[in-house]
């Protein structure tokens, strides 16, 4: 490294339309070192994510949390942890990706020893508060540091591999967290979460290294290093269309699907009864071990070889069909086909998504970028869940509006990310032959 490159921007065409030059300065260690060590961190922080899924609740009940301090306690960690991601990314982009990561590792040990020696449905809330907010720099700065050293003609696949390491996290956090409760305790599953979490800063402190390119921009692309740029850019706000609409289909997966497996009518109720919660368990295995193949496996060369639009599209399709599945499921293998599809849409998008927000940011914007896309990432999440709640008190828990609802938010989005692809395309066309 060290002399100057030439750096594509394909605008989801597939084809180089600008090219300009990209200064590194000769890093103490590998770029797959680095890398290695941003997805070990990904890793551990949805690891500690997926473990608390089976644990908060139960252990706030535990501690004599009304219905209501529940959901306090439960729902504050996401609240805090969606404003962190927007203002931890702009830490990151001001004072580089290694000290704030380490820092929010630091702050993650210590509230997930925390959680420990809470005694009272207060101190849960302090220190799932302090969570929130700690693991907010986390997934950002891990990704904005990965797409700081992904090769230029291989950020889909580096995207990829990374995406399927939050799927492996989501196979095998919630089974942990459980069996950790039943055997040892409601604060077991966080004293492993605080080991896990310091092993894996420990391995980065060691590897990472941040790269410092010195980026010539072309203005009429990036639109300049702008805060409020970063919101409204046309690539960007196709990414985040993108998320939002995966998301809010997540949310009331998380929310929906447990209760008509558990209470639906017909088939899915008679098939589920006697084994729901492994019924459910199993229906996210299907969706996690899908998305994880795909997006760990040759499928996420499309993107990097025909460009980013068509694949996050065609996902959002996919997410489409999938949730209209569930919604018309009468039995257990169509819920399991619905989920399925869902995960073989998510691990479609995921790559090119991801790589299309490093590929139209400059490093000092990218760790803004992606907290921004996280930001909006847990906000889908919260929406899908809420409107799945509304519907289900409005309609009865057996209802499949929500579903329905999903369906039809991916099946706009999917023409919306497309056309909005192809109008940045066809501006970096005329750009590059005036």
């Amino acid at each position: 490294m060290g002399g100057p490159t030439g750096r594509r921007v394909d605008c989801g065409a597939g084809r180089d339309y600008h090219r300009f030059p990209v200064i590194a300065r000769a890093s103490p260690s590998t770029p797959g070192r680095t890398i290695l060590a941003a997805r070990v961190i990904i890793f551990v922080t949805f690891l500690d994510l997926f473990i608390q899924f089976p644990v908060v609740a139960p252990y706030a009940r535990d501690l004599g949390a009304s219905p209501v301090m529940i959901g306090f306690i439960v729902g504050i960690y996401s609240a805090l942890n969606l404003v962190g991601n927007l203002v931890t990314g702009v830490a990151l982009d001001r004072w580089g990706r290694r000290r704030p990561v380490l820092l929010g590792l630091a702050a993650s040990v210590a509230s997930l020893f925390g959680y420990a020696l809470a005694a009272t449905p207060e101190h849960l809330l302090g220190v799932r508060a302090l969570h929130g907010v700690a693991t907010a720099v986390l997934t950002p700065g891990a990704f904005a540091l990965i797409g700081d050293n992904a090769a230029v003609d291989r950020r889909a696949r580096t995207m990829g591999v990374s995406g399927a390491i939050i799927a492996v996290a989501a196979v095998l956090g919630p089974p942990l967290g459980g069996m950790a409760r039943d055997r040892l305790g409601f604060g077991a599953p966080f004293v492993i979460g605080a080991i896990l979490m310091a092993a894996a800063g420990l391995a980065f402190l060691i590897w990472a290294r941040e790269a410092e390119p010195v980026e010539s921009t072309p203005r009429d692309l990036i639109g300049g290093v702008s805060y409020l740029g970063l919101w409204t850019r046309g690539p960007l706000v196709a990414a985040y269309l993108t998320v939002l609409a995966f998301t809010i289909g997540l949310g009331v997966l998380v929310t929906h699907l447990p209760l008509i497996l558990t209470q639906g009518p017909g088939a899915v109720s008679a098939i589920a009864q006697g084994g729901s919660g492994g019924r459910n368990g199993l229906a996210f295995t299907v969706y996690a071990v899908v998305a994880m193949a795909l997006m760990a496996g040759p499928a996420n060369r499309i993107s990097d070889a025909r460009g980013r639009y068509g694949p996050i599209a065609t996902g959002l399709l996919l997410i489409a069909g999938g949730t209209m599945m569930l919604a018309s499921a009468t039995g257990y293998a169509l819920v399991l086909a619905g989920m399925g599809l869902f995960g073989f849409g998510f691990g479609l998008l995921f790559p090119p998504v991801t790589a299309l927000i490093v590929e139209v940011t400059i490093r000092r914007e990218r760790g803004a970028a992606f907290g921004i896309f996280y930001a909006i990432y847990s906000l889908g999440v919260v929406i899908g869940s809420v409107a799945s709640g509304f519907l289900a008190e409005l309609l009865g828990s057996d209802t499949r509006a929500p579903f329905v609802v999903s369906a039809l938010v991916a099946s706009i989005a999917a023409p919306a990310v497309f056309v909005l692809g192809r109008a940045v395309v066809a501006r970096a066309e005329h750009s590059a032959s005036a």
